[in-house]
């Protein structure tokens, strides 16, 4: 039987951040394929697992949060970026970075495929790395002002009903982030770290470091070429979506799809004997040729949680 696919639209994206190092799934494979994650108990490799961040409004960064450009044996011209110092450190003034999701229709689904042209690769420091209190881990933001065109091109598609859709406020990044979200049943995603070019050369420079300093190491034997780093929807895993909007200090109100998951999942470290974390999906092998990165919502949920979320938009604060 044939799909109909209605297209919504195509949108540009404020920011995108996917959190890999917040999957056991994608740690514990490196691990069983010879990395040392997050570093080495020598110290003589360190193998943050990259976070990848897109920012269209630009970003100056400070070199402990970036994946820097000389472990990429990158310069930092090449990657557009500008060299500056933030509160006395080294940082970097990064250009604006285009993202953009394309939006459509397929039965009862609601589907964004993410299309991205710029990104950077950040890290968390050994200290900060908890994947025990991560439970958001994809995240992305639109202009708040697409919400009528959002909810105006879905209604067609949606049957008459009466909302009762619970709406819940949330502050993150130390209230920095403000939001009014409701819970959206996922039905499908596809995202995987290989299929970026910057993150998968990353990873090369680093199997060839292993290599070096381990000449012992599973590394050595081309591992990479076989490594799974693509994470796809997993049933038996309860996730849902955040969606609604959002109220980030310094820039415009915005619409928000937060990917989350809540189950335990427990790992052998190499810090530590054990890490404890969140179960985010299905791991599989990925040949990276197609690139694509998508995330499936339930329709009906997602246009009632935009229609709940937009009358709060009053309620955002505001820079002033």
């Amino acid at each position: 039987m044939r799909m109909e696919m209605y297209k919504v639209g195509r949108y540009l994206v404020d920011s995108l951040q996917i959190y890999f190092p917040a999957s056991l799934e994608i740690q514990e494979e490196l691990i069983n394929n010879g990395f040392y994650v997050p570093r080495s108990p020598d110290r003589k490799v360190s193998m943050p697992i990259p976070i990848v961040y897109s920012d269209f409004g630009g970003r100056v960064i400070s070199i402990e949060r970036l994946i820097p450009p000389e472990w990429l044996e990158i310069s930092p011209e090449q990657l557009g970026w500008e060299e500056t110092y933030l509160e006395n450190k080294r940082g970097f003034k990064l250009p604006k970075e285009e993202v953009y999701v394309d939006v459509s229709i397929s039965n009862d689904s609601i589907i964004f495929e993410l299309d991205v042209k710029n990104y950077h690769l950040e890290r968390t420091s050994i200290r900060g790395i908890n994947p025990e209190k991560w439970k958001n881990w994809v995240m992305f933001y639109i202009d708040l002002k697409y919400v009528d065109e959002f909810i105006n091109a879905l209604r067609e598609h949606i049957p008459a009903f009466e909302n009762k859709t619970r709406v819940i406020r949330e502050k993150q990044q130390g209230g920095k982030e403000v939001t009014y979200y409701a819970k959206v049943n996922v039905k499908n995603f596809s995202l995987c770290l290989g299929c970026f070019d910057l993150a998968q050369r990353y990873l090369q420079i680093k199997a060839k470091e292993h290599c070096n300093i381990y000449p012992g190491s599973p590394t050595c034997n081309d591992s990479l070429s076989k490594l799974k780093l693509r994470l796809e929807y997993d049933p038996s895993i309860t996730t849902f979506a955040k969606v609604g909007i959002a109220k980030i200090s310094g820039k415009r109100p915005q619409i928000m799809v937060k990917l989350t998951s809540t189950e335990t999942k427990t790992i052998r470290g190499i810090l530590k004997p054990e890490i404890k974390g969140k179960a985010r999906g299905k791991l599989v092998y990925c040949d990276h040729r197609e690139k694509r990165q998508y995330i499936a919502l339930d329709l009906f949920d997602f246009y009632k949680a935009l229609v709940s979320t937009k009358k709060y938009e009053g309620k955002l604060p505001t820079d002033d």
